[in-house]
């Protein structure tokens, strides 16, 4: 399948708004759609064809939540999460977009109204990306459709179905007497998922999380480090408290880490790489990079 980037999906939601504008234009008026889309449709009299530019997405709440799924759904990180309600928030709002706009033009349709729209693949890779990363002992509840199954995968939907008939050990296991639609069962689905190619698994360790590293290797300041760290070790440890407990520091010690402000102690280091199983060298080496680079600039002011 073919993946877009985060922007092309926010300019499709922007779309969305536009359409929604013009029901309410419709339904309510045009004072009120002016005051939902943020501007007049002016002599277009209506919103679907204007430049989605126009529309201010930190008016809308739900874009902060289709940016966090983005990131959750396509890129998993220790980095990366999403509330649950938002899972759900995500597919009623999809429920709830309109099926036709435009007033003048008179029933328009768009893509984001059909399987193939961003954001509606957004929404549905999200849910079930949060269903998979349920524990097993507690998953059976759910099962997987060969829909979800290819957007996870980043297959096509036949590609899914020619696997259901492979017999061979590649293959994949429908629930048996499962039809419209076939369902796989939750340990299934995984274990298939772990054998294709373009399939992200969401790591269960700081050490596995490759966007992790990335970001690490990249960051360029001891508060950018500190920014980094504090979302794995809270991932791993329920609390700051238990973090200090693991690490053999006290709070205070931990709080200089998370904040940029500690001093550069090779020591120090190799105990935050080591309880977060990373690559030790290197995350001691960047803490020295970045501590000095710091340092080197408080003193001359030159960065």
């Amino acid at each position: 399948m073919s993946r877009f980037t985060k922007d092309e999906m926010l300019n499709e939601l922007r779309t969305i708004f536009l359409f929604e504008a013009d029901h309410i234009l419709m339904g309510v008026g045009r004072e009120a759609a002016c005051s939902f889309i943020g501007f007049d449709a002016g002599d277009a009299n209506e919103y679907c064809h204007l430049p989605p530019e126009l529309v201010d997405l930190s008016e809308f709440q739900i874009a902060g939540s289709f940016e966090r799924g983005f990131d959750y759904a396509f890129f998993p990180s220790l980095l990366n999460s999403i509330g649950e309600h938002e899972v759900q928030d995500l597919e009623t709002f999809m429920l709830g977009t309109p099926r036709a706009g435009g007033i003048e033009s008179g029933g328009e349709t768009h893509m984001f109204m059909s399987p193939n729209g961003l954001c509606q693949r957004v929404a549905e890779t999200v849910h079930a990306r949060w269903k998979l990363e349920w524990h097993p002992e507690s998953s059976g509840q759910f099962k997987f459709s060969v829909r979800e199954l290819s957007l996870l995968a980043d297959m096509t939907e036949g590609a899914v179905r020619n696997a259901l008939a492979d017999k061979s050990e590649n293959g994949l296991r429908a629930i048996a007497g499962s039809k419209n639609p076939i369902l796989i069962e939750h340990v299934e689905a995984h274990r298939w998922l772990l054998g294709r190619r373009g399939f992200i698994p969401t790591p269960d360790q700081p050490g596995a999380d490759r966007f992790l590293a990335e970001n690490l290797q990249n960051t360029r300041s001891a508060v950018e480090l500190g920014q980094l760290l504090r979302h794995p070790l809270l991932a791993i440890f329920c609390s700051k408290e238990e973090a200090v407990e693991t690490l053999g520091w006290n709070l205070e010690l931990l709080d200089q880490w998370l904040s940029g402000s500690q001093k550069f102690e090779a020591d120090q280091a190799r105990t935050i790489a080591e309880a977060l199983n990373l690559d030790v060298p290197s995350f001691v080496g960047k803490s020295m990079e970045v501590t000095l680079r710091r340092d080197l600039v408080e003193q001359t002011g030159i960065e």
